[in-house]
C-alpha cells in the first residue's frame, strides 16, 4: 500500500478533494446571486439594501422595475428647471412623503414640545425607530427620527400630534400641497408606504423639497448626519445615522431623504450647494439613485452659474397714475442660474397686497412681482416703493400689469430687457 500512496501523494489527493469542493460551493452561490438578479456595481455608490420603507426581506429589485421613471434638478430659490425626464409625471415617492410631513409639522408645532407616544404609532410597519407605547419624546427628536432612519412609526406620532389622526394630517399635507400649486400631488398617509391615490411627480417634489430647504429647521435635520437622542425616564439614549448616502460622499450635499417601497422602486431626493447655488434632485423608481443624482447634479453645476439679474434696491419700472409717477423696486437681490451664451424669457405678473393702506412710507414691502414660465409660478421677488404713497388706490391698478422678462448672459456680461403690458413701457439694463 505504501509502495503505491505515499504520504505526500496522500496529501496531494486530499488537497485535491478540498479544491473541488471549495470550488463548487463558489460556483453555487455564483449561480444563486444569478438566479436572485442581483447586480454588482464597481459605480463609486453601492446599492443600499437597507432602505426598504416595507418589507426587509423583499428583494432588492422593485417590482415596478418595468414601470416609468422620472428625475428633475432645480435651483432652489428660483426653482428653475435645469435637467429633466417626465418631470411632470405621477409616481409613488415612498419616503420622501415624508419631506412634506417635516414640513406641516415644523409649521405647526413648537420643537421642544413633549408628547407621549399613542397606540397607532407603535409597530407601524415597514421602517421604525421602535418607540414604544407611554415613552415621551419632543417633536424635535421625532423628527430627527423622521429624516434620518426613516421612521414610519415617527411619522405616525408626528402626524397624530399634529393633526389628532392620520387621516387628518393628510388633510393638512394636501392643503399645503395646494398652497404651493401642485397639480400633480396627492397625499393619503404621513410616511409613504403604499397607497392607492398617494403620489407625486418629481417636479411637485422637488417644490416641496425647495420650500423645506427655507426652512432653516429643516435644513439642519436633513443635513445631520449622526443624532443623538437623550434618554429620560420612558426611554434610554438613541442614535441616528442618516441613511442618506449622498452627505458623505458627495461635494457640498446638504441634505435631503431616500426612500423605497415594493410599489414606488427606489427614489431619492437629494440637495447640495456649491458657488453659491443650491440645487435639488429628485429621482422616482430609478435603481441606481445616488449616481444618477450626483451625476445630473454634477452636469448643471458644470453647465449652470448663478447671476445676479437684480440688486435690492433696482428700480424695476415707473408708472404714471392719474398725473402720478411711482418707481417699483426690487427689495433684495435676485439671482437666476444661466448658461453662457443662454437667452431666455420669464412673465411676469404684478401681486399687490390688499392689505394696504395710505400713507406708505418710501421703501414699504407694497406686494411681490411673480415670475411665470408657461403658466407655471416659479419665484416671487418682493417690491418696494420709492417714493412716499398717499393713494394707495393708484398702486391697485398695478395688479392688471403683465410683463416680459428677457434676459441673455454670454461671456460674462448680462444684459436684460424688462418690459410692462405688452411693450407699453419698456426700460433696458444691462
Amino acid at each position: 500500500m505504501g509502495k503505491y500512496f505515499s504520504i505526500k501523494s496522500i496529501y496531494k489527493i486530499i488537497t485535491t478533494i478540498i479544491a473541488i469542493i471549495i470550488l463548487g460551493f463558489v460556483l453555487f452561490q455564483i449561480n444563486a446571486v444569478f438566479q436572485n438578479n442581483i447586480t454588482f456595481s464597481s459605480d463609486i455608490f453601492s446599492a443600499d439594501v437597507l432602505d426598504k420603507d416595507i418589507d426587509p426581506d423583499a428583494s432588492i429589485w422593485p417590482s415596478s422595475a418595468n414601470r416609468s421613471s422620472s428625475m428633475v434638478v432645480i435651483e432652489e430659490s428660483t426653482l428653475r428647471v435645469l435637467s429633466q425626464s417626465n418631470k411632470d409625471m405621477r409616481l409613488e415617492m415612498a419616503s420622501t412623503t415624508k419631506i412634506m410631513t417635516a414640513l406641516v409639522v415644523l409649521e405647526n408645532l413648537p420643537l421642544d414640545k413633549q408628547i407621549t407616544v399613542d397606540d397607532s404609532a407603535v409597530g407601524v410597519e415597514g421602517s421604525s425607530i421602535y418607540i414604544k407605547r407611554g415613552e415621551i419624546w419632543t417633536i424635535r427628536d421625532l423628527l430627527y427620527g423622521l429624516m434620518l432612519r426613516s421612521g414610519n412609526d415617527a411619522a405616525t406620532a408626528l402626524a397624530i400630534a399634529t393633526a389628532g389622526s392620520v387621516e387628518d394630517f393628510a388633510v393638512m399635507m394636501n392643503e399645503k400641497a395646494e398652497r404651493l400649486g401642485l397639480k400633480n400631488t396627492r397625499f393619503e398617509n404621513p410616511h409613504g408606504l403604499h397607497a392607492d391615490g398617494h403620489y407625486t411627480s418629481a417636479y411637485d417634489l422637488a417644490v416641496i423639497s425647495a420650500c423645506a430647504m427655507r426652512n432653516e429647521d429643516f435644513k439642519t435635520i436633513v443635513g445631520t448626519k449622526m443624532y443623538a437622542v437623550e434618554g429620560n425616564e420612558t426611554h434610554p439614549t438613541y442614535y441616528f445615522a442618516n441613511k442618506n448616502k449622498m452627505l458623505s460622499v458627495y461635494d457640498g450635499a446638504n441634505g435631503i431623504k431616500t426612500g423605497y417601497t415594493k410599489d414606488s422602486g427606489r427614489c431619492l431626493v437629494s440637495s447640495a450647494e456649491r458657488n453659491g447655488m443650491q440645487l435639488i434632485c429628485v429621482v422616482l423608481n430609478i435603481y441606481d439613485t445616488y449616481n444618477t443624482c450626483a451625476t445630473n447634479m454634477n452636469k448643471v453645476f458644470d453647465e449652470y452659474i448663478p447671476v445676479e439679474v437684480g440688486k435690492s434696491g433696482d428700480i424695476m419700472e415707473t408708472f404714471d397714475f392719474d398725473g402720478e409717477k411711482y418707481e417699483i423696486a426690487l427689495a433684495g437681490d435676485l439671482v437666476i442660474p444661466l448658461k453662457d451664451g443662454e437667452s431666455f424669457k420669464l412673465n411676469c405678473r404684478f401681486n399687490i397686497s390688499d392689505e394696504l393702506s395710505a400713507p406708505l412710507e418710501s421703501g414699504s414691502i407694497i406686494g411681490k412681482l411673480e415670475f411665470y414660465d408657461d403658466n407655471r409660478l416659479l419665484f416671487c421677488a418682493d417690491i418696494v416703493n420709492i417714493d412716499n404713497i398717499n393713494d394707495t388706490g393708484a398702486l391697485r391698478k398695478l395688479s392688471a400689469y403683465v410683463g416680459d422678462w428677457r434676459i441673455s448672459h454670454t461671456n460674462g456680461e448680462t444684459e436684460q430687457i424688462f418690459s410692462v403690458d405688452r411693450s407699453v413701457v419698456e426700460t433696458r439694463r444691462g
